[in-house]
């Protein structure tokens, strides 16, 4: 064989220089929506049934549909969607695409819509055996006393009073607070009797999901599934600002803020009050300041809080204000005598037993004057009309 000279080596036409740029945008994109499929996919894998197929979907349930459905339309992503399809969500062949006016007036489903057919189920595999991590759910038989609380937080959500952020500490599961798992979204109602194993402390939960189901799983399993979903969040605490105005104005005096917190006692009679007991406090200086000796405090039930809730206040009478908040929720004033490091017996007057959703609900309407007209129903834990 004759070796080619260097001249004929650089004349070649062949495509020994022809190195092909990566399309990175559109790997990206590719990837997203594989993870889109996977999201709904891990839905079916715990519900046992698509996106809607259901009497009252969640916001985030109808979220999924809608995206399920634009994933099964969109005929360019079904090569890339096929291999992770392990529900048979999409078309089991691609459809043919009519040419001709003919072909089209042929067309039996001419008339025929995506929607009429996104709920058939083709090729589903039967139901696997799950982890235990994974306790089942059953309806929530009181989800409308939670109710309140789910669309509460929504609304911050919207109005930029809370955040949606990256799950990354189990620590912050805790009684009252918000994650978003899988698309739903999850309240915390109850944490049972913490115990600790090779440093770390688990305890078994009531879980409230917004689709008005609840599960019994355990703190470490919870924080296990918001580790694996990509899109695991959890929901941050509300902190209201500025009491009856958006923000101070020029000449305005802060006279202090109302903190609401709960109790990190371990007292077992305090710890099955956890989700509901909260302290209605108020403070001329900051709240990390008033807290940070809680464990040596009665008025603390001798134990470290947790910050839910702050009010600030602006121009308010703060002594009217407070005897006006402990009026109004006195129905549900705490009633237990704690005794101090010195054996003293103290009876704390500032612990009550209300949901975070209703003490923003009453600041709220402390703000627009309406609370007059309102008073606090124990049996339902909300604001109702006089």
């Amino acid at each position: 064989m004759t070796r080619q000279t260097l001249d004929e080596i650089l004349s070649d036409d062949s495509d020994l220089l022809d190195v092909k740029a990566t399309n990175h945008a559109a790997s990206t994109e590719h990837q997203r929506v594989i993870d889109s499929l996977e999201e709904i996919n891990r839905f079916i894998d715990r519900f046992n049934r698509k996106p809607g197929e259901t009497d009252r979907p969640s916001v985030s349930e109808r979220g999924l549909q809608i995206k399920l459905n634009g994933l099964r339309n969109d005929l360019s992503l079904r090569d890339i969607l096929v291999p992770h399809d392990r529900h048979g969500l999409l078309p089991a062949d691609a459809p043919i695409i009519p040419q001709t006016l003919n072909e089209i007036l042929d067309d039996d489903d001419l008339l025929s819509t995506p929607q009429d057919v996104i709920f058939d189920l083709v090729h589903v595999r039967p139901p696997t055996a799950r982890p235990d991590e994974v306790a089942e759910r059953q309806v929530c038989k009181d989800f409308e006393i939670f109710k309140p609380l789910f669309e509460q937080c929504v609304r911050e959500l919207s109005e930029g009073k809370r955040k949606a952020i990256t799950f990354a500490n189990e620590q912050e599961i805790e009684a009252g607070e918000f994650f978003i798992l899988n698309g739903v979204m999850v309240y915390v109602a109850d944490v049972g009797e913490t115990h600790i194993r090779n440093g770390k402390k688990n305890a078994r939960l009531r879980l409230i999901f917004d689709n008005g189901t609840e599960g019994n799983n355990l703190l470490r399993s919870l924080a296990t599934e918001l580790y694996k979903d990509p899109n695991g969040r959890r929901v941050t605490s509300t902190s209201m600002g500025p009491l009856f105005e958006d923000r101070p104005q020029e000449g305005d005096t802060q006279t202090g803020m109302i903190y609401v917190v709960k109790s990190l006692s371990t007292d077992p009679e305090i710890r099955k009050l956890d989700g509901l007991l909260h302290k209605i406090g108020f403070t001329s200086g900051k709240m990390e300041i008033r807290i940070q000796n809680a464990k040596d405090d009665p008025t603390f039930l001798m134990a470290g809080v947790h910050p839910v809730a702050t009010y600030t206040l602006y121009n308010i009478d703060r002594v009217k204000l407070e005897n006006l908040l402990h009026t109004f929720f006195a129905e549900v004033r705490l009633n237990l005598e704690i005794t101090d490091r010195l054996g003293k017996k103290i009876k704390p007057r500032e612990w009550f037993l209300v949901p975070p959703a209703a003490i923003s609900e009453a600041v709220t309407r402390l703000k627009d004057g309406s609370i007059v007209g309102y008073r606090y129903d124990a049996a339902s834990a909300t604001l109702v009309l006089l």
